[in-house]
């Protein structure tokens, strides 16, 4: 396949995709209207390879404010298999994904499929997680991964995935992913995911439901045998300025003080400062895990308060686990585990509102002796967050989503 090219497709390229997507898969096919779409889409790379006509083409999809390149599909002619061009399909896209400074390339293959799993695995891809029931035929899928840089290492364990059940439980959530990334045997399920909201709730939003507050969400962490050091960078009752109403702004101040006063009763840190994205760094590479708020906007384009678990951080990218799953036509869970962030991009989502409010909570595993934890490692309890605040420490073949369905 001397004459082979692998270019970026064109809306010419429409008939040729259409046909391919026809001979390769048997079902659950691309529309014309869908490879349309993606052809426009900013958050796509479609390349076809053509050598006297189309042999092949593939699909690479990105979450907005991430650095996570997921393979969609792979797809080559019938005439064109066992020349190697699956791999340098993948080759191709490999080189797109780092052109957009992704940190990692990720994709979804049949466990039946020894082949492809074969193909990515000489590829330098491993394996991090079984999708049960994945397929339309019932069987399993892996999910893989390809570090695309060297200086990357993506947080381990991996975090054990928790979708929110409810709009407003991104706090709890969040929250139940980082406690079971400190302790494995603790449990997440919906009974704790709304127990923990109504004791950390405050009660009114600017519609609908009250989502967390940090003071409450680091109440239900402490009252749960973990250690807690709450950074937030303003003194006042968070999002009320999101709330016209007196009454509901009276509710909401009523309730923030009786967080503070419950605070007080327990050896929960509190810093009036925003942590600096060293001193986070710092503390993730010694086992504590974070929970922060940020805002949406950067990830959809809708300016709400989130939470979401920080897992790790290397020089290059803060690691966060989104517990809301949004169910559009083009993702799937896999885009939201342990996502690299660029330290600048992070730094950017990790404030909301008008006063540009800044909160996170370190979590630790509370030891009997606070100081040295069993494993050696520091606790929240062993530097200040005081002093982590003023910097004192250095810084030391085809593959395809669950809605398709299509075996790989």
């Amino acid at each position: 396949m001397d004459s082979l090219q692998i270019r970026p497709a064109q809306r010419t390229d429409l008939d040729a995709l259409c046909q391919l997507e026809l001979d390769c898969f048997s079902s659950d096919r691309l529309s014309r209207r869908s490879f349309s779409h993606l052809l426009r889409s900013e958050h796509a790379d479609l390349l076809i390879a053509a050598a006297n006509g189309a042999a092949g083409y593939a699909l690479l999809l990105y979450r907005s404010g991430t650095n996570l390149a997921r393979l969609y599909s792979i797809a080559v002619a019938p005439d064109s298999r066992g020349r190697g061009l699956s791999k340098q399909l993948l080759e191709a896209c490999e080189q797109r994904a780092r052109e957009r400074d992704c940190g990692f390339l990720r994709l979804e293959v049949s466990t039946a499929n020894a082949r492809a799993i074969g193909l990515y695995e000489r590829s330098g891809y491993h394996r991090f997680g079984q999708i049960r029931a994945y397929y339309e035929d019932g069987s399993d899928a892996w999910r893989m991964e390809k570090p695309l840089r060297r200086t990357t290492r993506h947080p381990q364990p991996r975090t054990r995935y928790y979708e929110q059940t409810t709009p407003f439980t991104c706090g709890p959530a969040s929250l139940m992913m980082a406690l079971n990334r400190l302790d494995g045997t603790y449990s997440m399920n919906r009974q704790e995911e709304l127990r923990i909201w109504r004791e950390s709730t405050t009660i009114y939003m600017t519609s609908g439901h009250g989502g967390c507050s940090p003071q409450g969400l680091a109440l239900s962490a402490w009252n749960r045998g973990f250690d807690v050091c709450l950074h937030v960078n303003a003194s006042g009752t968070p999002f009320v300025d999101s709330v016209r109403d007196p009454h509901k702004k009276e509710v909401i101040e009523l309730v923030h003080r009786d967080f503070l006063q419950q605070l007080a009763e327990t050896g929960v840190q509190l810093v009036d400062t925003e942590l600096p994205l060293a001193a986070l760094i710092e503390r993730l590479q010694h086992g504590v895990v974070g929970v922060t708020l940020i805002s949406t906007w950067r990830l959809n384009r809708n300016k709400a308060p989130h939470w979401v678990t920080i897992s790790g951080a290397d020089e290059r990218y803060v690691y966060l686990s989104d517990p809301d799953f949004e169910r559009d036509p083009w993702h799937n869970e896999t885009d939201y585990i342990d996502v690299p962030v660029a330290h600048q991009e992070f730094q950017a989502m990790a404030r909301f509102g008008r006063r540009r409010l800044s909160a996170t909570l370190l979590l630790s595993r509370r030891e009997l002796n606070p100081g040295k934890s069993s494993r050696g490692e520091l606790s929240c309890g062993e530097l200040s967050c005081g002093e982590l605040s003023r910097g004192k420490l250095s810084r030391g073949e085809p593959s395809r989503r669950k809605e398709k369905k299509k075996p790989a």
